[in-house]
């Protein structure tokens, strides 16, 4: 009897290693493809078209740096005023240069940061009912969807960086911003992840999608806009962002709600995360003497930086052009900050 308990013993744990050998981990299913950039020797893999849900738009493209122990991650959302623009923003340099994104993804895997750039649902330019959390709702749940996976990603979970531009960058400031959009009771395991982050990034973000109150008395205080001037200029975008086809529409509590949900400069607090902002593209002028200058306005790092000072949030911010009107005087760049943030 002892020694048919040894035996089967022994044909257990042989099993088990077997089943063990015989189940890959997620990041040995990964295909692994050339850097759409090359990468100067740079010991990293690239691997795109990730899903992270189910919907057409619902996919990332990650380059991981070879590393033995688990890594930093900065995760990028692209901007486009939520109805156009692709993960594929961050393969080549921007703004004539000014952004050099090859440049600064080597930099991030040379200092073992693993740097994702994600895709989500756009708003529909006709038509559209859910608004601009259902983008927004997407790219938590790509950041979810990561840190659920994150030992398959040799990612440390506590090391997340959210970036973007435009758009992206609001998005970011949104997700970090919320206290915590776990749900703690949802049958979806990625949906019960943490959403808080260690540091967020945004060059040329919105300080608040609360058009009414925050463009009217808080950005753009110094032009006296009216709520009239700006529905003539934002008509298009404030039926997009809300989901509504009407004025009685908007006019409702339920938008009053929505608006305060996505009012970043309200849900700052205290015990957010650090900041890196940049408005520094277009010159300090009339919100609407120009094309894309109100939703990208120098003003709007401005609100966001008074916020945070107010609050006392670490933020590294620099706006204004033709003025430059402030720049912090550490001149650290954005990846320097994920380097120092992610460091500690």
């Amino acid at each position: 009897m002892k020694n048919r308990m040894i035996l089967l013993s022994v044909l257990f744990l042989l099993s088990t290693a077997c089943d063990k050998e015989d189940s890959p981990d997620k990041t040995s299913d990964l295909v692994f493809s050339e850097s759409p950039f090359p990468l100067n020797g740079v010991a990293a893999k690239f691997s795109k078209d990730i899903a992270y849900d189910s919907k057409a738009r619902t996919q990332f493209d990650i380059w991981l740096p070879d590393s033995n122990t688990p890594t930093g991650l900065v995760i990028y959302t692209h901007g486009g005023g939520f109805s156009s623009g692709d993960k594929d923003f961050v393969y080549t340099a921007q703004q004539g240069g000014a952004w050099d994104f090859p440049a600064d993804i080597r930099f991030l895997l040379q200092n073992n940061i693993a740097f994702a750039t994600i895709r989500y649902t756009l708003l529909s330019t006709t038509g559209e009912e859910e608004g601009v959390k259902k983008p927004m709702s997407d790219v938590k749940r790509a950041l979810q969807y990561i840190r659920h996976n994150a030992g398959d990603f040799n990612i440390d979970k506590t090391k997340i960086i959210l970036a973007g531009n435009s758009a992206g960058g609001g998005t970011s400031l949104w997700i970090a911003f919320n206290n915590e959009l776990a749900d703690t009771q949802n049958s979806d395991p990625v949906l019960r992840e943490s959403t808080r982050v260690k540091g967020v990034v945004a060059r040329e973000p919105q300080a608040s999608y609360n058009i009414e109150d925050r463009w009217v008395n808080d950005v753009f205080i110094d032009y006296n806009l009216t709520w009239t001037e700006i529905v003539a200029n934002e008509a298009g975008n404030i039926s997009k962002l809300y989901g509504v086809s009407s004025n009685a529409e908007y006019e409702s509590a339920a938008i009053d709600t929505y608006r305060a949900e996505v009012d970043m400069l309200s849900l700052l607090t205290a015990d957010d995360p650090a900041l890196w902002i940049d408005n520094t593209l277009r010159d300090v002028v009339h919100p609407y003497s120009a094309p894309e200058i109100a939703s990208h306005h120098a003003f709007h790092a401005r609100e966001l930086k008074q916020r945070a000072d107010a609050v006392g949030v670490e933020n590294i911010t620099y706006y204004g052009k033709n003025p430059v009107i402030y720049a912090h005087p550490s001149n650290e760049t954005w990846t320097q900050f994920c380097k120092r943030i992610l460091s500690q």
